[in-house]
């Protein structure tokens, strides 16, 4: 299903009409801005000429209206790829774009501010260009090669992928060099340029030249690269009768041959017009025949012309650019943490303090996780069912029999030690989910999805968490660590010993058996209590304060969603309390859906929720949250319109950026099957991945 879809069935008519009204402002803003802007070059030039002038007043303002257009559709570009920038190589490309608008404004100035009483507006304009010309160079350089980050793992090339930057930077540094002795020689005019100094400009330039082409020649072969593991990756899945993964190779070998053929004439046109851009400059600062001079500043203004429209084409073919949606998708940036100073509710009893700061170092490695869904239906819980098994089944048969005879958490049983291990990521997920859906949520979060279809497919086939695992170990993220309540909280210190719903297994229809150990419970009222009346020892009433010090201890610890198919999770108390608190500290939150027909399917159950209808497992853990909550807001009503901002909030909600995230995919569609490419064919058995694989 396409992302368009998904907008329309989530987005309401009335915020359609008020996006597609921001999007007109702003074009119409940026018009305004690019008019104003080139009207005003075009004037100060021709204002900064006194007396008689060189050349005729009336064939330079022609040149320089022709040059009007080109420079407004520079400019007009750059605005609006900036206001919608939704990818890092987008926002660089409206920086290539804002030098070319400069540059050519710079040509405006230079052609009307030609006369014989003006060689100081001249000079300035005169430089400006030529600098505008050579920093137009390097960012479209600079653009290319960042567009090739994302090939060199799957071309497996490290040489080249070493070799590239370090001639371009190579480049840049003889470049600054041979223009700063240009300018000495050149425009603070010496009498005399002393033998040295023309070997040594022309040297150095000689040495710029040889440079480029040597990383002309990488890039070519790098593209040629890419298109030629796009093609093989598309025979293989012929062969295997992967129609998907065919279809995916398909289009974006084409999208990579129309960016190649973006970046091939934008990289002519910059090149060639740059020199001839800078002998027009200089042309206008010195005496030539009539003849000679309308023929070379000619074929010199033409020429800014097609650098001018060709960059705006080629920029955004290369960059991704004309597959934007065109809408309020401006680059997620990094989140800014709000000051989150964690203390402890009770400060003067250091057990609560102490109970939480443990409690906050079970992390566990995904290593871990995946080895132990290895052993559900082997020696663990051997009735085991990957499609109808949920996280509680799993909790209650598996987790809790394992650690009976240590009498702890499963994360302890793995990382023993006081010192524990202190995870980078907290998963967000209710009981009533999939276990091997939470599973799968875990795995994209690693490898950077935002669907786990995929994932959920390969876990539930058999040897299909074998190739989960090669991934995992390719891609380098098998030992990310993870916070899950189900794997970190002791379960012996509180549920065990007690079935009091009369809960039974999803498949047997069993009830869940009792745990007969000993371990003392500790519920929200059990004393110890701090002076809020709260239970000390209890390890389910410190989920706040425990992502609050692990936020504290770094400010990049982030939350993953792991949503149900059902959108169950946004109806348990627990879960919307933790989302609430992670929203609150300004915590990276980023949602995992099933897949993108969820949000279609089940949006009338997000736009429904009401706090008092929510369910805990316990009603006690409800009553506790439905106080906070009363305390923080007021009233619940309060709550609830909090809790739809913060769902559907249109630059911050969890749907806004899980469909901004989606939309980056798309856009770098080449990127995502390249390193589907890379990981399916280093995986023993990455006929599974290819036959399941499609566009997340």
């Amino acid at each position: 299903m396409s992302s368009g879809l998904i907008d329309e069935a989530v987005e309401s008519p009335a915020s359609y009409l008020v996006r597609l009204y921001h999007c007109c402002s702003r074009f119409l803003t940026a018009l305004v801005i690019v008019t104003l802007t080139t009207w005003a070059a075009f004037c100060l030039g021709e204002s900064a000429c006194i007396g008689e002038p060189k050349r005729p007043r009336d064939s330079l303002t022609h040149y320089a209206t022709m040059v009007l257009v080109p420079t407004g559709a520079a400019g007009l570009g750059a605005l609006c790829l900036w206001w919608n920038a939704s990818t890092p190589h987008i926002l660089k490309a409206t920086h290539f774009l804002v030098v070319n608008w400069v540059g050519g404004l710079a040509s405006l100035g230079l052609l009307n501010s030609n006369s014989s009483n003006c060689n100081v507006s001249t000079n300035m304009w005169v430089v400006l260009r030529i600098l505008m010309q050579v920093t137009e160079f390097v960012l479209l350089q600079g653009l290319i090669q960042h567009r090739f980050q994302s090939f060199w793992p799957v071309l497996n090339q490290p040489r080249l992928a070493n070799c590239l930057p370090r001639m371009f930077k190579t480049e840049v540094f003889l470049l600054v060099a041979g223009s700063v002795l240009a300018f000495v020689f050149v425009f603070v005019h010496l009498s005399v340029v002393p033998t040295w100094g023309y070997v040594a400009t022309w040297g150095l330039l000689t040495l710029v030249l040889l440079c480029f082409f040597t990383w002309v020649v990488l890039v070519v072969l790098t593209l040629c690269s890419v298109v030629r593991k796009l093609h093989a990756a598309e025979r293989l899945g012929a062969e295997e009768g992967s129609l998907e993964w065919c279809k995916a190779c398909r289009r974006v070998r084409r999208a990579a041959l129309l960016q190649g053929f973006g970046m091939t004439i934008t990289l002519m046109t910059t090149t060639i017009f740059c020199g001839m851009a800078i002998l027009a400059s200089e042309d206008l600062m010195e005496d030539l025949d009539a003849e000679a001079q309308a023929a070379r500043l000619n074929a010199a203004v033409i020429a800014q012309i097609v650098n001018l429209l060709v960059n705006v084409l080629g920029v955004f073919l290369f960059s991704g650019a004309y597959r934007m949606t065109w809408q309020s998708s401006k680059l997620l940036a990094s989140p800014e943490s709000s000051p989150c100073k964690w203390q402890p509710k009770s400060p003067q009893d250091d057990r609560w303090e102490a109970k939480t700061k443990e409690l906050a170092s079970r992390g566990l490695r995904l290593r871990d996780l995946l080895a132990f869904y290895k052993r559900l239906g082997q020696d663990l819980m051997l009735s085991y069912e990957p499609g109808v098994h949920t996280t509680q089944d799993v909790v209650r048969l598996a987790i809790i029999p394992e650690t009976s005879s240590c009498r702890s958490s499963y994360a302890q049983l793995v990382n023993p030690g006081a010192q524990g291990l202190t995870p980078r990521k907290m998963v967000t997920h209710n009981w009533s989910n999939l276990f091997r859906d939470l599973l799968a949520s875990v795995v994209a979060d690693a490898l950077g999805e935002h669907t786990i279809e995929l994932f959920a497919q390969l876990l539930e086939v058999e040897g299909g968490v074998y190739v989960v695992e090669e991934l995992l170990e390719v891609q380098g993220s098998i030992d990310e660590t993870y916070w899950i309540c189900a794997f970190a909280v002791n379960q012996h210190s509180n549920i065990c010993g007690g079935n009091p719903k009369g809960d039974v297994d999803s498949a047997t229809q069993r009830p869940y058996p009792i745990c007969p150990c000993a371990e003392p419970k500790f519920f929200n009222k059990t004393p110890p209590l701090n002076d809020a009346g709260e239970s000390i020892g209890c390890e389910l009433n410190k989920f706040d304060d425990m992502m609050a010090y692990l936020f504290q201890q770094n400010p990049w610890f982030a939350q993953v969603v792991a949503v149900d198919a059902e959108l169950t999770l946004f109806t348990r108390a627990w879960c919307v309390a933790e989302l609430a608190q992670g929203q609150r500290m300004g915590m990276a939150q980023s949602l995992k859906l099933r897949n993108k027909a969820v949000l279609l399917e089940r949006k009338q159950t997000l736009e429904c929720l009401k706090v008092e209808e929510m369910q805990a497992t316990r009603p006690a853990d409800k009553d506790v949250i439905l106080s906070k909550i009363k305390a923080d807001f007021g009233n619940y009503a309060n709550f609830d319109s909090n809790l739809q901002k913060l769902i559907f909030d249109p630059k911050m909600g969890l749907v806004t950026a899980w469909k901004k995230a989606d939309a980056l995919q798309q856009m770098e569609e080449l990127s995502h099957v390249l390193k589907w490419v890379r990981l399916s064919t280093a995986v023993g058995d990455g006929l599974q991945v290819r036959r399941k694989w499609f566009v997340q």
